[in-house]
């Protein structure tokens, strides 16, 4: 990253000197900004449409501040206005702090009686200019390809998952995963956005005790794509399951089981719960029957709605995010301290992936489903409980002609 910095900045005075005799300074502080901190050739490039189109933005503002004629005292507010505001909004995007920092400077280096379109002109080349020689410098010169960056910011952050590490260190390789996030989106690399999850699991979770159940096809099926739902459980395993789910203070199922299945979810003791992100719920079915207290974990955008549709069947209450680590949160302040999970696919895939549990207890049917286009245990993920850090086994029973297998997680 040095021999980066002293290749785009000895480019920059060298295209900027000559040919922006007057303004040259714009060149290189425009590559310095840019090549400041950059991980990877596509930071570089994805600081640089940042720092133009910001820069534009402020250019933009400088040159309608300049037609105002203010005084002194009234620029000098100005200066710290904004640069309050471009700190402020810093960590929303780097456009707005290269707009502040560009109208700042061009308050301080004074534009006024000027022809704005010049000037406007003028600095809009040169900064491309010195973004350009930023972005060379850290193409050709020991260049990082923004892919391989990601997949270590991945490992070293699992890594330090698996060993258990201290908060303070999980913060500081979420804030890694943070600072790669808007590229790994742009990479369509999905594993990011789980390993924050995971990472914000383990930071933020509340203590709370969390079972898993589910009962699985020898091949690893959760339900069959035909309209009757599929019984994988055998009458011994069912009325052992429910004792178990009775010790718990709520029941989480995603709602498309909910939608599919039509579940009940009676309990004695606990609260059932569903999340949904379409708001796709219909009051008729059997889980807003008022026999039990319910509750919705929905986005923001679908409270109102569903409010009004579910009326006093459910509590409704906005989750920002559906990780577990929000869910397990969410539900900790609606006095919730036990959680038994039930499914389905991708709710399980959320919990099992990240570790968020303390228990599982998988029941295996005697039989095949063998329909690759019906829902499995689990989709594809990267899981914290691989090879090297096993799930502890603590019994194996029969249960009719259903076997179940009770796990303890190792951190539990």
């Amino acid at each position: 990253m040095a021999l980066q910095m002293l290749v785009a900045l000895a480019l920059a005075f060298a295209i900027g000197m000559p040919l922006l005799p007057q303004h040259w300074s714009w060149v290189v502080l425009s590559a310095f900004i840019v090549c400041s901190g950059a991980v990877s050739r596509g930071d570089a490039l994805y600081k640089a449409v940042l720092r133009l189109g910001g820069a534009i933005g402020g250019t933009f503002a400088a040159a309608a501040v300049s037609r105002l004629s203010l005084g002194g005292p009234l620029e000098a507010a100005l200066i710290f206005a904004a640069l309050f505001l471009g700190l402020w909004l810093r960590e929303r995007s780097y456009a707005y702090w290269a707009a502040c920092a560009t109208l700042i400077f061009a308050l301080l280096q004074g534009s006024h009686g000027v022809d704005p379109l010049p000037l406007f002109t003028l600095r809009v080349v040169a900064i491309s200019l010195g973004a350009l020689c930023a972005v060379g410098a850290t193409w050709f010169v020991f260049p990082l390809r923004t892919e391989h960056l990601i997949r270590r910011r991945v490992a070293d952050a699992r890594a330090a998952l698996k060993g258990g590490a201290a908060k303070e260190e999980l913060g500081r390789h979420l804030a890694q995963l943070d600072r790669v996030a808007p590229l790994a989106r742009f990479k369509r690399m999905t594993v990011v956005e789980e390993m924050q999850g995971r990472l914000r699991t383990a930071i933020e979770r509340p203590k709370m005790r969390v079972a898993i159940s589910v009962a699985v096809s020898l091949d690893g099926f959760i339900d069959d794509r035909l309209a009757e739902r599929l019984v994988l459980s055998s009458p011994e395993d069912l009325a052992d399951m429910r004792a178990d789910r009775e010790t718990y203070d709520a029941v989480l199922v995603g709602a498309e089981t909910v939608r599919r299945d039509n579940p009940t979810l009676r309990s004695a003791k606990g609260a059932r719960v569903t999340i949904t992100r379409s708001g796709d719920l219909d009051p008729n079915l059997h889980f807003f029957d008022g026999s039990d207290r319910t509750i919705v974990l929905a986005a923001p955008g679908r409270v109102d709605a569903l409010r009004a549709q579910l009326g006093e069947r459910a509590e409704v209450v906005a989750i920002e995010r559906f990780d577990p680590s929000a869910i397990i949160a969410r539900l900790n302040d609606l006095g919730v301290r036990s959680l038994f999970v039930e499914g389905g696919t991708r709710v399980l895939t959320a919990f099992l992936s990240s570790g968020t549990f303390d228990r599982l207890r998988l029941a295996i049917a005697p039989f095949f489903v063998g329909d690759t286009s019906a829902p499995r245990l689990v989709d594809a993920a990267v899981f914290l409980n691989d090879a090297r850090r096993r799930l502890v086994l603590r019994s194996v029973r029969k249960l009719g002609d259903v076997a179940v297998l009770e796990y303890e997680h190792p951190g539990g």
